[in-house]
């Protein structure tokens, strides 16, 4: 909301630049502020796009099911699961991306056949929409490299005749060619303007990329995190040991068997069903190698992982599709029993999706609440506050709903911005510190920065607010006495004085003046 709220396009491109994800969620983000500045206003896009992804999901599955039966309880089983519910309602790229994904993967298996559409028109979709969930989130690029990798392969099994054969190939791997460099020029360009070449290895996902000089092998990495990948998308947790063999195991056969199933796959829509099968799977494979590589983290977080789930998804129901088109075929039961199992199933999916739902824990309370109430207790009339990129976030949080508007950098120093917010006739400045993570009171260079500040702004005095991210160990009185004296000395040398400052451990709530002032007691 930060980003997609930039008064200027100069700003919001660097800010978005400055962020792990693609421009064109923001926009698109900033549309629902037409409906207000309210967290329910904000989920707008990513609610839309996971209601449609539902729809979308079932006609997909209607494209490789035996039965339309089985197709509704995917779309069922997606629409009623946790993850679904979750990636919908956060203010992120995650699901609108996810929702170009299925459209584009909806128009490829009409591509997918020897014999083309006779309209371009699935051709087309197919290369927006993918172009689209790639400038939407970068985990679409691994969408991307699997289904090129079909298309590619898929020319080399068609049932051409020997004489045709070659002529047919070199056409299709044309095709194929010119359809993925469409694709990928623009994201591509993108990705180097924002990145470069080098992939960035994020420091809050240690454990989901491998290191070469730790004591973890490499099948140890891949067996715990394809574990933590397991358990994001099942109803229930598996824990490590026997239990999470028996269920690799079971997962190996299930797989297994559902291609045994799908090997005639010549015959519609044994071709579509086996595209679906093998795509997540050749996405898991790309991941792996991403987090060896240090480019992509497997088992990271929900939300990283979450393109492949729509595939996921639907694989157990072409398999109890198949299995049970197979026994009708046989005449091993008579036909109701088909129809009974699905409505079991239909019940098993609403009870074990509303256990889910209703074990997970809910709150509308804002995070940092206590923290932001203190600070409004010890300064009701702030004139301003300095907050660091940690603090930028909870501060925006609690004040989302004020006028922003970008001023200019401090005058000498282009690593803090100067913000107004407004509201009700109140204005505060804000000093924005791209520069730290979290300010430390002990640097000289904050107080240079702040007073710069103050006295572009003819402000009178600043607040600080910042919470400490780590906590850190807990400070001795000798320590606390050496830290107010620091402080002291630094600010007196730009002509500021300590007016107020609580700590608690090293969460700081502080108040500097310009000129003389009577700091009060810590």
């Amino acid at each position: 909301v930060w980003i997609a709220g930039q008064d200027n396009w100069a700003n919001f491109i660097r800010e978005y630049q400055a962020n792990a994800h693609p421009p064109l969620y923001f926009p698109l983000l900033r549309l629902s502020f037409l409906l207000g500045h309210t967290q329910l206003a904000y989920r707008t896009v990513s609610l839309i796009a996971g209601t449609l992804s539902i729809w979308l999901l079932g006609r997909t599955a209607l494209k490789a099911m035996r039965s339309p039966v089985f197709a509704l309880l995917a779309a069922l089983a997606y629409g009623f699961s946790l993850p679904a519910i979750q990636m919908s309602n956060e203010v992120r790229t995650y699901m609108l991306s996810a929702l170009f994904v299925q459209i584009s993967f909806y128009c490829f298996l009409d591509l997918i056949a020897e014999k083309q559409p006779s309209s371009w028109r699935p051709r087309v979709i197919f290369v927006v929409t993918t172009t689209l969930a790639c400038l939407t989130e970068y985990y679409a690029l691994i969408y991307t490299g699997a289904v090129l990798l079909v298309a590619f392969a898929l020319p080399f099994f068609y049932g051409q005749n020997t004489s045709r054969r070659a002529a047919g190939i070199v056409r299709a791997l044309l095709r194929e060619l010119v359809t993925f460099v469409l694709i990928l020029a623009l994201p591509v360009w993108e990705y180097l303007v924002h990145f470069g070449a080098q992939s960035v290895a994020y420091d809050h996902l240690p454990i989901y990329y491998y290191k070469p000089d730790s004591a973890e092998s490499v099948f140890d990495f891949l067996l715990r995190n394809f574990r933590n990948e397991l358990n994001w998308f099942l109803p229930w947790q598996i824990p490590d040991g026997t239990t999470f063999y028996v269920s690799l195991a079971a997962l190996a056969l299930a797989v297994a068997l559902t291609l045994f199933l799908l090997l005639k796959w010549r015959a519609s829509p044994n071709l579509e069903a086996i595209v679906i099968v093998k795509l997540p799977m050749t996405m898991v494979c790309a991941i792996m190698v991403g987090a060896l590589l240090r480019a992509y983290p497997f088992g990271g977080y929900l939300r990283q992982q979450y393109v492949l789930f729509p595939f996921l998804v639907t694989c157990p129901f072409i398999l109890v599709d198949r299995l049970l088109a197979a026994a009708q075929g046989i005449r091993i039961w008579p036909r109701w029993v088909s129809p009974a199992i699905a409505g079991v199933l239909a019940i098993a999916v609403a009870a074990v999706s509303l256990q889910a739902f209703e074990a997970l824990p809910m709150t509308n309370r804002l995070l940092y609440t206590d923290q932001i109430a203190r600070y409004n207790r010890l300064f009701p009339s702030a004139q301003a506050v300095y907050l660091d990129q940690y603090n930028l976030t909870t501060y925006f949080m609690h004040h989302h709903d004020w006028k922003w508007e970008f001023i200019s950098p401090v005058p000498g120093n282009s690593a803090v911005d100067i913000y107004q917010l407004s509201r009700n006739g109140r204005t505060i400045t804000m000093f924005r510190d791209k520069d730290h993570w979290n300010v430390d009171l002990r640097d000289p260079l904050f107080y240079r920065r702040m007073a710069s500040g103050m006295r572009a702004q003819h402000l009178s005095s600043a607040t600080v607010f910042s919470l400490a991210q780590p906590p850190g160990k807990t400070r001795t009185q000798a320590q606390l006495a050496a830290y107010f004296a620091r402080i002291d000395e630094l600010s007196a040398a730009e002509g500021l004085c300590r007016q107020t400052l609580e700590l608690d451990n090293y969460d700081v709530y502080a108040e500097f003046r310009a000129g003389g002032c009577s700091p009060t007691q810590p």
